[in-house]
Order: structure tokens, then sequence, then C-alpha cells
């Protein structure tokens, strides 16, 4: 008999049971909501800017992730040393209080770029890049709450980074990540995104008291 897959996140090992209970307030607060009223246009885009906004990530992140992130990684968010994109609404509560909750996030900084990325180099701007000092833009976490993936959220923060490159006049030439080999839904998210996959790091994360290859997916322009 087929087990049944009580994952809320896939990017928790297949058959973990680590992770099938909610524990962010969004979801309690949702259950009471018509979600299909709430539209595309009444998602804000921000940065992380407050504390508050820092719990709220803590407990998604736990959610979405087998890792546990150190208090130096949200601090580094709160202060800007890492950048930072979220999706907030607000509910207005039956006593007339309003509050806004974070529905996704996206983590990433810049880093300094590396040629074994890069796709479609010619020899001269392979050989150039020993000599030019350029960089990449790393997503280091993205994740939606699961009452509103599929309704573009993702796209848009990963569309954000697109804009950054391409504007960037060349001194950002690509956007990377690192992924866990299990995980489907996310590797077909980001080669619908326009993502290629590049490379392997073998035993790469530490997940569970298991060791996991992680695959390297690359979004470069044309």
């Amino acid at each position: 008999m087929q087990q049944i897959d009580k994952r809320l996140s896939q990017a928790f090992p297949p058959n973990s049971k680590n992770n099938s209970s909610y524990i962010a307030e969004i979801h309690s607060v949702l259950a009471n909501v018509k979600i299909d009223d709430i539209g595309f246009k009444d998602i804000k885009f921000r940065t992380v800017q407050t504390k508050r906004d820092i719990a709220q990530l803590k407990l998604l992140q736990k959610e979405w992730f087998p890792i546990n992130y150190t208090e130096q990684f949200y601090t580094a968010v709160l202060n800007g040393y890492v950048s930072s994109l979220l999706a907030e609404i607000e509910i207005k509560f039956p006593s007339g209080r309003k509050e806004k909750y974070i529905i996704g996030v996206m983590v990433y900084q810049s880093r300094q770029s590396k040629s074994k990325y890069q796709q479609n180099l010619n020899w001269k701007q392979w050989f150039c890049s020993f000599f030019q000092q350029k960089n990449a833009l790393y997503i280091m976490t993205i994740g939606v709450i699961n009452e509103f993936r599929g309704r573009g959220i993702a796209e848009y923060m990963i569309e954000q980074l697109k804009k950054r490159v391409l504007e960037s006049n060349k001194s950002l030439l690509y956007i990377y990540l690192d992924m866990v080999v299990y995980n489907e839904v996310a590797a077909r998210f980001y080669q619908k995104n326009g993502f290629n996959r590049v490379g392997i790091k073998k035993n790469h994360y530490s997940i569970e008291d298991q060791q996991f290859d992680a695959y390297v997916y690359v979004w470069q322009p044309q």
C-alpha cells in the first residue's frame, strides 16, 4: 500500500515526519477569510524591515525548509546585509483591527560570478571572465505559503531579479541557486521560469541525518 505524502513542503525529504503541521499564525487567520477574494492587486511587495517580519519569517522558513537558519542569517536579513523581497496581505478582523501578514519571501545576495556557471560563452568571453570582476545574484531562500501557491507570487519575485540583471549593464551576469535533488516541484518551477540545470554538488545538504546532493540552477540573459 502506497504511503500518503503528508509533507507540507517538497523541500523536506520524502517520507519525512517533520513537516506535517503548520506553525505560522497566518494559516489559522486565513481559515476565517475568503481567500478567493484576495487578488494579486491586494498583495504588497517590500523588503524585510521589522522584528515582526523576522518573527514571521522564522516560522515560515521552518515550514518551508528542513534546514535551521542561524540568528546571524536573520540579523543579516533585518539589517540589509543580504537582500530580501516579501509579499504581504492585510487582514481586517471583525473587531475592525487590521494586521499585515507575510505570505511569501525571497532572500538573496550578490556574489562573485563563476565562469563555470555561465552558459554559451565564446572563447574571448571565457578568457576575459578570469580578469574582469563580475557578480551574480544568488537566491538563498524563496517560499510562498501553500494557500497562495499558483498565484504568480514567486514568479513575480523572480522577475524582479531578472530585471536587476538586465538593467545592471552586465555587472550582474546571471541568477543562480542550489536545490535539493528530490524536490521535483521546485525543479519544474525553475525550468518553467527559464532556469537551466548546470551542475551538481555532491552531499551538499545534511537533512534529517541523511546526505543529499544539490542541483545548481542558473538563469542567464540571452
